[in-house]
């Protein structure tokens, strides 16, 4: 069945076989690939699963124990934008993550001792400046200053103040730059608008909660800014050719 993921985590698969999806997009579960999920995606993996992997799981506040942590999670192409998916070959990178997850599982399995946290800190820090340097997509490399970064920025402000319906003034304001800034590093560095990202993210935040039975359509829209459910109605059918209640129905079916 179906979750929604609390914490962060990484799967680093063994062997190939089987399918996962998260968010509605489905992938081929591949030797030697790893997989990063967010908190609040939508994940499940298929039957049969033939693979074997591993998966770590990790909050946001243990890995961000210093401004280096918190800058490299605020920026890194790995957990702002759930519009992508990061899972790709690790290639030569491979045995060096896979035995960070044994250091890292050994650590674990030792008693607790006030150096333990900041070890383990140190392993799952290193394996996340590995992938993300990974060489899947230039674009997607770590930028510490520039475009990227300010790209990075607007993503995580959206999903941090996604129900509020806040428009692209806010969050140039909020950025303090002037919108034409945002815009022109949006389109150098994702090819398309702002306001086409936050009504695909806006999109995919409708579609995580109309999964659930236990929320009603109005429900949805309320908690998600819309002061009239006909207005949510229309935006999500506008933009995906059916109602919500239609996407509800066929997703079950």
């Amino acid at each position: 069945m179906p979750h929604r993921i609390q914490f962060n985590s990484i799967h680093l698969f063994y062997e190939e076989g089987g399918t996962f999806t998260v968010d509605f997009k489905v992938i081929n579960i591949k030797k030697r690939y790893i997989l990063f999920v967010s908190p609040n995606q939508i994940s499940q993996f298929h039957h049969p699963v033939t693979s074997k992997g591993r998966v770590m799981i990790f909050t946001e506040d243990f890995l961000c124990k210093g401004s280096i942590q918190s800058q490299f999670y605020g920026h890194a192409h790995l957990f702002n934008d759930p519009l992508t998916l990061p899972y790709f070959d690790l290639g030569d990178r491979f045995e060096e993550v896979s035995s960070l997850f044994d250091y890292i599982e050994k650590e674990l399995a030792r008693p607790y001792n006030e150096m333990q946290t900041m070890l383990l800190n140190n392993y799952l820090f290193n394996i996340l400046l590995i992938a993300e340097r990974v060489p899947v997509n230039t674009e997607n490399k770590l930028d510490i200053c520039g475009n990227k970064i300010l790209v990075s920025k607007f993503k995580s402000l959206v999903n941090k103040n996604l129900h509020q319906q806040y428009g692209l003034n806010y969050y140039s304001e909020e950025l303090n730059i002037g919108l034409r800034t945002l815009q022109n590093a949006f389109l150098k560095v994702e090819n398309q608008t702002p306001k086409q990202w936050l009504i695909n993210r806006m999109v995919l935040e409708i579609k995580r909660n109309l999964m659930y039975n236990g929320i009603s359509i109005s429900e949805i829209a309320y908690k998600l800014g819309f002061n009239e459910v006909t207005n949510f109605t229309k935006f999500f059918k506008s933009k995906t050719g059916v109602t919500p209640t239609q996407f509800r129905k066929s997703f079950q079916e």
